[in-house]
Order: C-alpha cells, then sequence, then structure tokens
C-alpha cells in the first residue's frame, strides 16, 4: 500500500536511476539476443527491429520499476527516463559516428522515447 504522503516535484534520483537500470537491462538483453544470434541461424536482418522492440522494453520495464512507488507525476518520471535514454544513445551515437546528422528521426525518436516512458510512469504509479 502506498503512504499517504505526497511529494511534490521530480525525483531526480529515480530519473537518473531509472535511465541508468534502462541501459543496464538494455545491456543484458543485447547480450542475450547476441548468444541467440551466434547459437542459430537467424538471419542478421532481424537485428533492427529486435533493437528497437529491446531498447523499449527497457525503457517501460525501467519507467515502471522508477514509478512504482510515487504518487504524482508518474508520466513526467517516466517520460524523462525514456527522453534521456534515447538522448544519451544519439549523444553516445556521435562519437562512433561524427558524421551523424540530426532531423526529424531524431526528433521522432526523442518524442517516441518520452512516450513510452510517460506510458510505463502511468502504469507504475497505478500499479
Amino acid at each position: 500500500m502506498k503512504s499517504s504522503k505526497i511529494k511534490k516535484g521530480l525525483n531526480y534520483i529515480k530519473i537518473a536511476r531509472g535511465t541508468l537500470n534502462a541501459y543496464l537491462l538494455t545491456l543484458v538483453l543485447f547480450l542475450i539476443f547476441g548468444g541467440i544470434l551466434y547459437f542459430t541461424k537467424i538471419s542478421e536482418n532481424i537485428i533492427p527491429p529486435v533493437v528497437i522492440v529491446l531498447s523499449a522494453v527497457s525503457i517501460i520495464i525501467s519507467g515502471i520499476n522508477a514509478t512504482r512507488d510515487i504518487e504524482q507525476l508518474g508520466w513526467l518520471h517516466g517520460g524523462l527516463i525514456g527522453f534521456l535514454y534515447v538522448a544519451i544513445l544519439l549523444i553516445l551515437g556521435l562519437f562512433v559516428m561524427p558524421s551523424m546528422s540530426f532531423g526529424l528521426g531524431t526528433v521522432i525518436d526523442l518524442v517516441l522515447g518520452f512516450a513510452v516512458g510517460a506510458l510505463a510512469g502511468v502504469l507504475g504509479v497505478n500499479l
């Protein structure tokens, strides 16, 4: 049961931990998927959609976990976790591919990351 104490505002620690947890979960899921690819004859063409799904799953699980014990602004906490997950991924991508350009696709990725995280935050607060 949730406590009757309502904390106002954002909990930046939960957002940071949620983002970090999303990356750790992504790493574990990617290692499992890599093992599946290595030991089976699954086509490598499946990699891009699986990466998107596993990233979304990581954001969802981390968003739910981060917002389970807060009573308000779950959508914002989860949304920021998703947004930061994608933003950090894009920034790290610049180090790997310095010629990477930002455009409408980048904005869509950030908005979708926020939306998936916000949905997870709503679920987490209401579970």
